[in-house]
């Protein structure tokens, strides 16, 4: 591949993507290698779909660039999200550089000849002008208020009028039976079946081409539909031709196949517009390359120069990062979380006492649930000093490495058969906890395991040869964390930072919490719960609890 020089620097690699409603493409330069997936997932939320699309997409093969191209529908307007967009994916791959462009831009690129006027009609309808000092596009305002003309706009009027039909509120068209047909689903679920697709923008435009043929075999519901579209595109040349004196127009898009109904349409509605047709088959994906290999015509496109990106963004990536990784935890935990809760309410009705234990910072979610504004006296966590960090740091990380030590401290800390014991450790290979679990399960006690299965099991952990906790334990709560913990790469500096065990940690047992008591109130059974010290009745009510539980829960002496 010929090197392009770019802002002073060279570039030998780099990797396009065109993000489309119906597929996203890649292409690599040193591969030369093509990629394809299905397209952009819409919600309200552009910048967060197109990271999602984005990062899911990036091949794992392709570890560094030195400039990616995004060829999108739609680029976010602030700045702000730009960088969100580049920080987010500084995850998957480094790069120095990442530039956006409109998919009409990066298509307009692609043909032998440009046209001055490029209306790209796929998911959604852009138009680009060009000509001379004149370039601007003419945007569609999105599918959610605009894009009239556009492959969802007219699969959802499509759709409309199908559904209307069904209802007998609107006049008949064969649309009603190519919609039943075409989702598979009873006349009288059709509505709720579209509303409860998992993509359905990319959905609705894939109804497009069966409207299009209706028009085209005469159905007059559906040649309604396709008229309104042809106005909309021809109100868009007549616009280009008032503003810029547009002498060429060429129409591209996969919801615009050339020569075909849609497209003979827009012709025949502009010939009083004296403008040139060119006709040609446009690949934003091409273009995009093109783009990547002109410093030219980068020149009025944003970018993002990695190394330029705010404090503020990688901040807002965190919090953006951590609270996806929630949801992947609410998701996926659900029968573990369920199962956790049943163990702790059987042993707390049969007058049992809950256990926990970690080592390192995982201490620290041992004490987060006991004696806890909001949570239940009958928590026992079990302490040791020399596995904490606030005296020796060097010495605590080795004694969790240590065989017998598991035995020292069950010495000092009674567990009883029936008892609940949560042990807890991101990596779960740690000896201690190995240890203590296994002899706490000899004991009778049933153990929960919360830990990050990703780092457990990774090749890259330091401790490969043992059984981990996640192996061992009755019950298993995967915190879904990222090998190592730490979640955000920033540009100049190897080590990762930004650890989420604690907050995805806290958040589970929290949550069990909420389920155990809840449970128990289904059960007829007055829950034990501490209430803040720093209300008014804290101190009466809390006194109580310390009382009832001293006897056995040393801590509350």
């Amino acid at each position: 591949m010929n090197e392009v020089s770019l802002n002073n620097a060279t570039v030998d690699h780099f990797f396009v993507i065109d993000v489309g409603g119906s597929r996203i493409k890649g292409f690599d330069s040193v591969s030369e290698k093509i990629y394809q997936a299905p397209g952009i997932r819409h919600s309200h939320a552009l910048t967060r779909d197109l990271i999602s699309a984005i990062t899911e997409f990036f091949p794992d093969e392709v570890k560094k660039v030195d400039l990616i191209v995004l060829s999108l529908a739609a680029i976010p307007r602030v700045h702000a999200d730009l960088e969100l967009i580049a920080a987010a994916l500084y995850q998957r791959v480094r790069f120095s550089r990442i530039i956006f462009s409109s998919d009409t831009n990066a298509a307009s690129h692609s043909v032998s000849q440009r046209a001055d006027l490029t209306i790209a009609i796929g998911t959604g309808l852009t138009a680009s002008i060009n000509k001379g000092s004149h370039n601007f596009e003419l945007s569609g305002l999105g599918y959610l208020i605009g894009d009239e003309g556009s492959g969802f706009w007219i699969g959802r009027q499509g759709l409309n009028a199908a559904l209307r039909a069904v209802q007998n509120i609107g006049e008949p068209t064969e649309l009603a039976l190519k919609a039943i047909n075409f989702y598979g689903v009873e006349p009288n679920y059709l509505a709720d079946h579209i509303h409860q697709l998992p993509n359905p923008v990319t959905q609705i435009a894939a109804f497009t081409p069966l409207v299009i043929a209706a028009a085209e075999s005469g159905d007059l519901e559906a040649l309604r539909i396709i008229e309104e579209a042809v106005a909309e595109v021809v109100n868009i040349i007549h616009t280009a031709k008032s503003r810029a004196d547009i002498e060429t127009v060429s129409l591209i898009g996969g919801a615009i196949p050339v020569d075909e109904f849609y497209y003979s349409r827009v012709i025949e509605a502009s010939k009083d517009l004296n403008v040139d047709f060119i006709r040609s088959e446009a690949e934003p994906l091409s273009g995009a390359r093109k783009i990547a290999e002109s410093p030219a015509l980068q020149k009025d496109l944003k970018s993002i120069q990695i190394e330029n990106i705010s404090p503020e963004t990688w901040v807002q990536l965190f919090f953006q990062s951590s609270l996806e990784l929630l949801a992947k935890v609410s998701n996926s935990q659900k029968e573990a979380i369920s199962q956790s809760i049943e163990l702790v309410v059987s042993a707390l009705q049969q007058g049992k006492i809950i256990h926990t234990f970690g080592t390192g910072h995982s201490h620290l979610l041992a004490e987060e649930i006991f004696y806890r504004a909001g949570g239940l006296a009958a928590i026992f966590p079990i302490l040791d000093e020399r596995l904490m960090l606030h005296k020796d740091v060097v010495t605590a990380s080795h004694n969790e490495r240590l065989p017998d030590l598991a035995s020292q401290i069950l010495k000092e800390h009674v567990i009883s058969s029936g008892d609940v014991v949560f042990v807890i450790s991101n990596s779960g290979g740690n000896l201690v906890s190995i240890e203590l679990l296994k002899q706490v399960q000899a004991k009778g006690a049933k153990v929960i395991a919360l830990t990050s299965i990703n780092h457990a099991s990774s090749a890259l952990a330091r401790s490969r040869e043992v059984q981990k906790i996640h192996q061992l334990a009755d019950v298993v709560l995967d915190n879904c964390g990222v090998v190592g913990d730490a979640t955000i790469s920033l540009f100049g500096v190897d080590t990762p930072i930004g650890p989420t065990s604690t907050i995805i940690g806290g958040t589970i047992l929290h949550a069990i919490t909420v389920g155990v008591v809840a449970e128990l109130l289904k059960r007829n059974v007055t829950p034990d719960i501490f209430l803040s010290s720093n209300l008014s009745e804290g101190d009466e009510v809390n006194s109580a609890l310390f009382e009832k539980y001293r006897s056995i829960i040393k801590l509350y002496s």
